[in-house]
């Protein structure tokens, strides 16, 4: 009887810690201890949030065993979200520790500033990088697709987006043969491919990850290749450092000799691995993903292909000067790549959000701590501005002179407002000098007899397209 009693009122309790709160969003139903979990479809999450944005509308509450989340899907309500100060807190996740992606507050704002400031020194955002990445494409050519008629898109593109990271964090380089290198990218890649924006078992039930270690085996395994690669970096860093830092590691040993640590506890090496870790797989995977889709429309899209290399071609013809320079000179590429973006965005949800205090969202009570995922994807896929979302068409940001068109409110692929991505302008000179290089140099479409290639793309924690193969040939 006794234990009857225990059992009642143990359960009693776990349901009281997995209700909603009072005047919370509408959403799934709630289970004791699980919460929503037996209700949701974290598979494309994006999608599900879709589906039954129908029922509950536009902000949608869950009980993810003890943890309030919401999703947002309407366009509004992710400005708001994007914009709000109380709105740009973050939720901790298993295996994220704090650098800039999932820190806060004073921490955050110090590793943000001193991150942008230095990583431009060494060509981040600045127009110089062009020669580091047009010498990568070279490389790229000569190891990967020379005297190739076909080859296989599948994270083709990964080492030399690396390479041109590494450049800045690092000071050097991978060659395309290295061992080293092919694990460190299978890693990360695994790691996003394999992730779950909702956090999965492993953040909802942290007790999980010390009752059952081996489940999580392949998590920590990840995380700890990654770590040991940028541990050892920064030891031989520590071993050569001289007056002038000559990358990113170098500046921030030299700021980590400058500080006070009482002044400033968030500078010490253990945020610096964290710092590099954000900014080498988040851009190695996205990067190399995104150049990844513009090669996919390319062929699915010919006519804009050669619309693009006469853009090109003309830009040769009547200048010499840089790339980056004369970007204002490619207007249906700029069109073009924006377009890609928009319909496959590299990442549907952003990055987790979290709430700094009890606040409210279209009515609704959120409290504070509540983990809020935003649908990017909706609002590229909002009808109400883009009329047509479901159709491929560049032309949606060009003027009727031929000028290329902004639309930064409502592409919102790396973000925006304060949370923005910090290497928004290093991805989009890549992005933008690849695809140049590759479109000038080769002619590609779909190999005779092959399938047509999906744009439904591969999720995870980012998307990343199918695998393909494409006809390659030279133009001169």
């Amino acid at each position: 009887m006794i234990l009857i009693l225990v059992f009642l009122i143990t359960l009693l309790f776990f349901h009281w810690l997995t209700m909603k709160p009072r005047n919370y969003p509408p959403g799934p139903p709630c289970l004791p201890i699980l919460g929503s979990i037996p209700f949701m479809k974290t598979n494309n999450f994006h999608l599900y949030l879709q589906e039954i944005k129908k029922k509950y509308g536009p902000v949608i509450g869950f009980k993810v065993g003890m943890i309030n989340l919401i999703g947002v899907v309407g366009t509004k309500e992710v400005n708001e979200i994007f914009t709000r100060p109380e709105f740009q807190g973050r939720p901790q996740i298993a295996y994220f520790d704090p650098g800039i992606m999932f820190s806060e507050g004073q921490f955050w704002l110090s590793q943000r500033r001193f991150t942008v400031r230095h990583l431009r020194d060494f060509g981040f955002g600045k127009k110089s990088i062009e020669n580091v990445i047009l010498n990568e494409f070279d490389d790229f050519i000569h190891y990967v697709i020379k005297d190739k008629q076909i080859f296989q898109v599948s994270g083709i593109f990964n080492t030399s987006v690396v390479n041109i990271l590494w450049a800045m964090i690092g000071g050097n380089r991978f060659s395309y043969a290295d061992k080293d290198c092919r694990k460190l990218l299978e890693t990360v890649t695994n790691l996003f491919r394999s992730g779950d924006v909702t956090g999965g078992l492993s953040n909802t039930f942290p007790i999980l990850r010390k009752l059952f270690p081996f489940f999580f085996k392949r998590e920590i395994s990840n995380r700890q290749t990654i770590d040991n690669f940028l541990k050892n970096a920064i030891k031989d860093h520590k071993k050569m450092i001289t007056d002038e830092p000559q990358d990113f590691i170098d500046a921030y040993l030299k700021e980590l000799e400058k500080k006070d640590p009482s002044l400033d506890p968030s500078f010490n090496e253990n945020t610096l691995v964290r710092v590099c870790n954000d900014i080498f797989t988040a851009g190695a995977d996205t990067i190399g993903s995104s150049i990844g889709f513009c090669l996919l429309y390319t062929v699915l899209y010919p006519k804009w292909q050669d619309v693009i290399y006469e853009e090109i071609k003309q830009f040769r013809e009547n200048e010499t000067g840089s790339l980056l320079d004369n970007r204002k000179s490619f207007p249906k590429l700029e069109a073009f790549l924006t377009e890609v973006s928009r319909c496959n965005t590299i990442a549907s949800i952003a990055v987790p959000h979290k709430s700094l205090k009890d606040t409210t969202l279209n009515g609704y009570f959120i409290p504070r701590n509540t983990t809020i995922l935003v649908s990017i994807w909706a609002v590229l896929q909002d009808k109400s501005i883009w009329n047509d979302p479901e159709k491929f068409s560049p032309e949606r940001f060009l003027d009727d002179e031929g000028n290329y068109k902004k639309t930064d409110g409502w592409m919102p692929v790396f973000g925006f407002g304060q949370r923005s991505c910090p290497g928004e302008i290093q991805a989009k000179n890549i992005i933008f000098l690849f695809f140049v290089s590759l479109i000038e140099k080769f002619k590609f479409s779909i190999p005779e007899g092959h399938p047509r290639p999906k744009t439904l793309c591969l999720g995870g924690f980012t998307n990343a397209p199918q695998p393909f193969e494409v006809k390659i040939e030279p133009r001169y």
